[in-house]
């Protein structure tokens, strides 16, 4: 099934980040996201949690469920490769242990509302004396690092309010339609990888000065920075674009066929694929139509003559005979893929993008991985998402060296199970 543990999965010692020290404060998506990129590399996540239910993503469905013991899938995915420690950083004690663990790691990765850790007593200028080599890592909704806040950092943020205020929702969908939602976590998951790749500059620079630094990620910034093509268009051109606009100057659009959808794109062919394309599906006559510009088939007069004949002959024509032939003229297409059909898909199975993470109730999860490919490593195998605090005392007694005594003082919660 294309799970890490069929392949020589790489070992922690021996990957890239392997030795750095990642205390995640983060929840829900965006920064636990980071982290697990960040863990599948050789990084020591962990996971601090609050008392009570913990990280809220806990509690989102669906749930792989035996007996009284419920685990989040969506949780799992995210929280694999770390350790998870419950402290209440609200009070001293927590507070204490907190700064005991930032000040013997590397990177601090939090997705609170601004303002939170300030609240707290915690935030980097805080932190920062405590370890100077500490990169603290702050995803929020749009920033916070002065000189580059604006009037809305202090907005709390999310997936839909990202897409929607970035540009990419009024740029997607049909163009007589409404602007159109992206079915997933973009919002967050594009803001994790600019904090991934954020992070692995800090600690080059660090590598280098010996210094940490706050790293400030906004989700608004990260999506529209997604639109650079349509923000560059508008400034050269004066329009703006709209749904559909990029589809018609380079011709890609998606195309209903008898038993589905195909994207399609025809942008820069040459005359002699338009010219063997419309004879193969019954259109001799497009050769010599007085509107039909081989070397620009999305022009405005252009487009809806070339879409119009298109659909028409995908009408009686199955995804997959559709695909082949246009793909054998040398256009690029593809199928409309359903989740099932990448759930089940072979190019991806080879590709061994799927893992297997254990649910911590005798089953496995299926879920994608890092998509990069190395020559000299392998990301290491998955190890489930901790249990509430699961490791406790175990962090605490092992990285800071306390006693039974303290953590017992502490009242540290250490469990063994998802109860």
């Amino acid at each position: 099934m294309g799970s890490t543990t069929d392949r020589d999965a790489g070992k922690e010692a021996d990957l890239p980040l392997a030795g750095i020290r990642i205390v995640d404060l983060s929840h829900i998506v965006a920064g636990p996201f980071t982290g697990a990129i960040l863990a599948d590399f050789g990084a020591e996540v962990i996971k601090i949690e609050p008392p009570g239910k913990g990280d809220r993503a806990r509690e989102v469905a669906p749930f792989v469920e035996r007996g009284n013991a419920r685990v989040s899938g969506f949780f799992a995915t995210v929280n694999r490769n770390r350790r998870g420690v419950v402290l209440d950083i609200k009070y001293a004690t927590g507070k204490e242990a907190f700064r005991k663990l930032v000040g013997v790691s590397d990177v601090l990765i939090e997705n609170f509302v601004p303002g939170t850790m300030q609240r707290l007593g915690l935030e980097y200028e805080v932190l920062r004396h405590i370890n100077p080599r500490l990169i603290y890592v702050a995803i929020s909704g749009f920033g916070q690092l002065e000189p580059y806040v604006g009037p809305w950092s202090s907005r709390p943020a999310n997936n839909a309010t990202a897409q929607a205020m970035s540009g990419l929702m009024d740029l997607s969908g049909d163009p007589e339609g409404p602007p159109a939602f992206i079915g997933q976590a973009i919002g967050d998951t594009i803001p994790g990888l600019w904090a991934v790749i954020g992070t692995l500059l800090a600690l080059e620079h660090r590598r280098r000065t010996g210094l940490g630094q706050f790293i400030d990620v906004a989700m608004y910034d990260s999506l529209a920075a997604m639109c650079f093509n349509a923000i560059s268009d508008y400034h050269v051109s004066g329009v703006a674009p709209g749904r559909g606009m990029a589809w018609r100057e380079t011709f890609s659009d998606r195309l209903e066929c008898a038993d589905g959808y195909i994207a399609v794109s025809l942008w820069g062919t040459v005359r002699e694929r338009w010219q063997r394309l419309w004879p193969l599906i019954g259109h001799p006559d497009m050769l010599t139509h007085p509107e039909f510009d081989p070397a620009h088939p999305g022009c405005p007069t252009c487009f809806p003559i070339v879409k119009s004949v298109l659909e028409k002959w995908l009408a009686a024509t199955t995804r997959e005979d559709a695909v082949r032939l246009l793909l054998d003229l040398g256009f690029s297409a593809g199928p409309v893929q359903t989740v099932k059909e990448v759930y089940e898909c072979e190019q991806l199975q080879k590709r061994q993008l799927f893992i297997e993470i254990e649910d911590g109730l005798g089953g496995v999860i299926r879920t994608v991985g890092t998509p990069v490919k190395f020559s000299a490593f392998q990301p290491q195998a998955p190890r489930r998402a901790p249990f509430l605090g699961e490791h406790t005392r175990e962090v605490l007694r092992e990285i800071l060296g306390l006693t039974e005594a303290e953590l017992d003082r502490l009242g540290l919660r250490s469990d063994s199970s998802p109860a």
